[in-house]
């Protein structure tokens, strides 16, 4: 469920048109913020202006479900050679690393009269870069939620207490267990050791 203050659950339920924009915020793994909005004008939400006309993002639908799903967005990003991060072209930091590890928190934000009435979470994850070339940077963001729909290894044999935790936080085998090995068995022509 997205939590959504008072005011904007109002003006939800009671308007008939509607107006709002995207809000992007991308985090490089250094920690430094970038705001950047769809909208035509600078928009101010909470003390933090987001920056219209610098870069275009154009973005896939997203689809809200009740449940803990896994899932990605696709963001494309329209830049010329003026378009900075990190005092480089945008299509450079994506080419050199700098865009390594960061992440995109998108938003929606909502308008009445002009003046922020609120804005709602939409999506956050981690940037992988898909594609970078000419004017347009290909992004795909994992969900937060990426590691959850991956299978446990089945056809392992792992041993208990064969391993321990040594000085430092090193894993090292246990000294009175010499005979344990791992190994996969899959009943075809490998063998169990």
């Amino acid at each position: 469920m997205k939590q959504v203050d008072a005011s904007l659950t109002a003006y939800l339920n009671t308007q008939k048109q509607i107006q709002s924009c995207d809000l992007y915020d991308v985090i490089l793994a250094n920690g430094n913020h970038y705001y950047y909005t769809d909208a035509d004008i600078d928009i101010n939400n909470g003390g933090t202006v987001y920056q219209h006309g610098k870069l275009l993002f154009k973005r896939q639908q997203i689809k809200l479900n009740s449940t803990l799903t896994v899932d990605t967005l696709s963001v494309t990003i329209y830049a010329g050679e003026t378009d900075m991060i990190e005092s480089k072209p945008i299509m450079k930091a994506a080419l050199d690393g700098t865009m390594d590890r960061a992440r995109l928190h998108l938003k929606r934000c909502f308008f009445r009269d002009g003046a922020v009435v609120g804005a709602v979470d939409l999506f956050a994850g981690k940037i992988e870069i898909k594609n970078a070339g000419g004017l347009q940077l290909q992004l795909s963001i994992k969900a937060e939620t990426s590691g959850l729909n991956m299978n446990f290894p089945i056809r392992k044999y792992y041993p208990q207490g064969s391993f321990s935790t040594g000085s430092g936080g090193v894993v090292t085998a246990s000294s009175t267990d010499s005979r344990a090995v791992i190994a996969p068995y899959i009943p075809r022509k490998e063998v169990l050791l």
